[in-house]
């Protein structure tokens, strides 16, 4: 007899391809493959992967539930437009939570950690493409969350991260950031900051390094 408990085979078929064509559509938003406004239709959407609708409904409902996408009433599914007040809105966020994940990681992180986090400012550096750096940039800013072990901070942030890696992917120009010293000057200050524990000096940096981030991104997306 079956343990009504646990998810029938079906059921667990069923989440995981419900998780692949969410984890599919999630990606070619965030790269902009499906660019703001873009109408998705269930029947095109199950066609493209290879599924039935089941998976794919399922999995715009998700991400309606996330705020990726938008219903249609009687029309069907459209990507979140991305507009100008909505880069403030990320970066204001950002600008209260991330000052504050600092100064917690300054008082917990331990040189293995820090040493750790510093590797991804290395990599950012090294970095010749746009990709990598943006993927270092965004493990270091998570990587202080981390360390500050505060889980729901974590979640908000890499949601703020995934939106504004969006925006990236639909004006390049405004990567320009992610491969400035002074980028890489300011993630090595607050890694420093927080080896001696220095709260003061490590808020401070952070609330710096989210003002400018915010003043570049408006500027750059008044002349898109």
């Amino acid at each position: 007899m079956t343990d009504p408990s646990l998810p029938s085979h079906a059921g667990r078929a069923r989440q995981s391809m419900t998780e692949r064509v969410y984890e599919a559509i999630k990606r070619e938003i965030l790269t902009v493959r499906r660019r703001p406004e873009s109408p998705l239709l269930e029947h095109e959407l199950a066609t493209e992967y290879g599924v039935s609708k089941t998976p794919v409904r399922e999995a715009l409902r998700h991400l309606v539930h996330e705020g990726w996408v938008l219903v249609l009433p009687r029309k069907g599914y459209m990507v979140q437009p991305l507009r100008f007040d909505d880069v403030r809105e990320i970066f204001a966020l950002r600008q209260l939570i991330e000052p504050y994940l600092v100064v917690e990681a300054a008082k917990r992180a331990s040189p293995e950690g820090l040493d750790h986090l510093e590797s991804f400012v290395d990599a950012q550096e090294r970095a010749t493409d746009h990709e990598t750096a943006m993927e270092a940039a965004a493990a270091f800013h998570l990587g202080i969350a981390e360390l500050a072990a505060n889980q729901r901070a974590s979640r908000i942030l890499t949601g703020l991260i995934d939106e504004a890696r969006r925006m990236y992917y639909l004006a390049p120009k405004l990567d320009s950031r992610l491969h400035e010293q002074a980028e890489f000057t300011d993630h090595r200050e607050l890694v420093n900051a927080m080896r001696r524990q220095d709260i003061a000096q490590a808020h401070a940096v952070m609330e710096r390094h989210s003002q400018e981030s915010l003043r570049q991104k408006l500027e750059g997306l008044a002349d898109f």
